[in-house]
């Protein structure tokens, strides 16, 4: 978003000092004093250098340069209040120090725009009557008090390097990466116009904000603008931008695993900068997708802008304001979130070792797929893999009708208070007609029961049963699973989908609830949540941050034991003879687990949803392919997969074998 000036009309100056002109103002310096500082605030710089000793042109560039030098969006100027209580006014500002000379003391109020909070000083000037009229007597220090000849103003941003973001042992998963660092020494251009466009166009920050940062920068110092990946794209189109200088430097920026999970970091853009707000600028190198856009702040720290005086040079001689300092105002104003912080490193509960399962498992398909693995007695992600979703975080964010793995939903509802067991008779039909809508199989039984239809997925049997469902008991179990839209699910903030169409209203409605179709739509995290509670008999609102740590504690909610046991004995009919029995292929084996192929508008989803333990340690899992696979055969690679993690030490993990 370009920057807005605003300049402070001088009607309002005038209206402000109107009515302080005394009868004698001819003979005062007081009406020089007014006419200067408010041809100045208004940018009329010409006619304020005539007020001055100096030359008119040089005055005048003088004054204007106090804008570009600072990146400034508006001006005020103001005479200091009266010092001398019941006195004259015009005595408190102006003093006059001989017959023909005289001081004046006025405020000044710079706002650095998005460079964060003002820059305020009082401002002092010297005056001489010659021939009859008050002059000031040009010198720099006119706009500055520390100001000397041929010296200017300038800001400057500094940033401590950025932390990382941590597995739950505290290691580091990202990788030093190659980085271009693209920017300008200002004094080196010769059309700044020309940069500024190559800039913008490659990296789409923000012209105007480009411009007004080289304008403002130590003219003879290197200014980052962009920092990219080596060799990249942008950074061959970079390197045909004119007056663009090259640096190079090692940044651990790269994820080694969950990219689309950690995310990337890249140039300042506008829609970038809209969310981390200031004083991040275009320039800076900031988060732009997952953890890393999320945790900015955290992660980076806040730069410290810093107002100093280059002398002639183009050396920093005097620092005017450091904004880092503690500001009792600022705070006081609620805008605590501007004191520049340390950066600080961001701990999750990824295991690496169960990620680079996740990830070597679905490494081979040739269509986006995502998995999610929790502990089942903690809620804690353990993966979150995502494969050809580019920088979607699908895991967490993908919405999938999930056909019969959503069926223990219903089960549940219907072993409530003792309605209904697994062996319960209920017979396979090859085709029902609920409510208009019509179901079917191909293989019917008429010898079957509760647990069989749903551990095979007969879409028959589950959609008569749950078109007869008590509401009330679906209601309860909705909670009890956490599906009932009523828990949080903050997960430190960090995107995700919330459970869609979980209200069915007309007997259609729940038949295609039944069998996980129609407007019923999952993320893998949520069939995950759902997995490690039939496992651990407590469904428990996900952790994925560690450090910092949640504001409030999880949610949890626990199951009948008794209902728990039934839906544990159904699962396991689904490992050992149901849609899933390729999840025990390996020597590792799932406890219990669902699998069910889903159309949905022209595209085929495959899914696997169960659980597992490994030594003291339980795991619920899930996983959406968006094509036609053996998702249960998916399911036992990543149980049975490779832990090494490509290009990086595995270390100790919790899923050890």
């Amino acid at each position: 978003m370009s920057r807005t000036r605003r300049v402070v009309g001088a009607t309002t100056v005038g209206v402000m000092l109107a009515g302080l002109l005394s009868a004698c103002a001819q003979a005062s310096p007081f009406t020089t004093v007014k006419d200067f500082l408010v041809a100045w605030q208004v940018a009329n710089y010409e006619a304020a250098a005539e007020h001055t000793t100096g030359d008119p042109k040089e005055v005048a560039q003088a004054l204007e340069g106090v804008r570009t030098q600072l990146d400034a969006a508006s001006l005020r100027l103001r005479l200091r209040p009266a010092s001398t209580p019941g006195g004259p006014e015009e005595e408190g500002r102006i003093e006059k120090t001989g017959a023909d000379t005289a001081a004046a003391r006025f405020q000044v109020r710079i706002d650095l725009g998005e460079n964060g909070r003002p820059l305020e000083y009082q401002g002092q000037m010297n005056l001489k009557r010659i021939g009859g009229i008050w002059k000031v007597v040009w010198s720099p220090s006119v706009i500055h008090p520390a100001l000397q000849e041929g010296e200017r103003l300038a800001v400057v941003s500094e940033s401590a390097p950025r932390e990382v973001i941590q597995d739950n042992k505290g290691r580091t998963m990202l990788q030093s990466l190659k980085t271009d660092v693209f920017g300008v020494v200002p004094t080196h251009l010769t059309d700044v116009d020309a940069t500024v466009d190559g800039i913008g166009d490659v990296t789409g920050q923000d012209k105007d904000r480009l411009k007004g940062r080289i304008s403002s920068a130590p003219p003879r110092a290197f200014l980052q603008l962009a920092e990219v990946p080596n060799g990249g794209p942008q950074a061959r189109k970079l390197r045909g931008v004119p007056g663009v200088e090259l640096r190079t430097k090692n940044l651990e920026t790269q994820p080694v695993q969950a990219q689309a999970l950690l995310g990337l970091v890249g140039p300042a853009t506008n829609d970038v900068l809209s969310q981390v707000g200031a004083p991040y600028q275009p320039g800076d190198t900031v988060g732009s997708s997952g953890l890393q856009l999320l945790f900015q702040r955290r992660l980076a720290g806040l730069p410290s802008v810093k107002v100093v005086i280059l002398d002639a040079k183009g050396d920093r001689r005097k620092e005017i304001r450091d904004f880092s300092e503690a500001d009792a105002e600022v705070a006081t104003a609620g805008q605590d979130d501007l004191t520049p912080r340390e950066p600080m490193p961001v701990r999750t509960t990824i295991d690496r070792a169960v990620q680079a399962r996740a990830e070597n498992a679905l490494r081979d398909l040739a269509v986006p797929a995502s998995l999610v693995a929790v502990r089942s007695q903690t809620g804690e992600v353990l993966a979150a893999a995502n494969h050809m979703t580019g920088v979607q975080n699908l895991a967490f964010e993908g919405l999938y009708s999930p056909g019969t793995t959503f069926s223990p939903v219903v089960a549940a509802a219907l072993l409530a208070n003792g309605g209904q067991k697994p062996e319960t008779a209920s017979e396979c039909t090859e085709e029902e007609t609920i409510g208009g809508e019509v179901f079917s199989v191909s293989k019917p039984r008429t010898q079957s029961t509760l647990g069989l239809n749903v551990a095979t997925g007969c879409r028959t049997a589950l959609a008569r049963e749950g078109a007869a469902v008590d509401p009330t008991a679906l209601a309860t179990t909705l909670q009890k699973f956490g599906l009932d839209g009523q828990t949080s699910w903050d997960l430190s903030k960090v995107r995700h989908s919330e459970p869609q169409g979980l209200a069915p209203v007309t007997e259609a409605d729940k038949a295609r609830f039944a069998v996980g179709e129609g407007d019923v739509k999952v993320s893998p995290l949520t069939m995950a949540l759902f997995a490690a509670a039939l496992q651990n008999g407590t469904w428990r609102e996900p952790l994925l941050i560690q450090d910092p740590p949640p504001t409030t504690p999880p949610l949890a909610r626990s199951i009948d034991p008794t209902m728990l046991t039934q839906l544990q004995k159904i699962m396991s009919m689904g490992v050992n003879k149901g849609t899933a029995k390729a999840a025990v292929s390996g020597h590792r084996r799932y406890q219990g687990g669902l699998a069910a192929t889903v159309e949905e508008g022209g595209k085929t989803v495959s899914w696997f949803v169960g659980y597992y333990q490994n030594n003291q340690n339980t795991y619920g899992i899930a996983l959406a392919v968006e094509g036609k696979v053996n998702a249960a055969a998916v399911a036992a690679a990543f149980i049975n997969a490779s832990p090494t993690i490509p290009g990086a030490e595995t270390g100790a993990s919790d899923d050890a074998a």
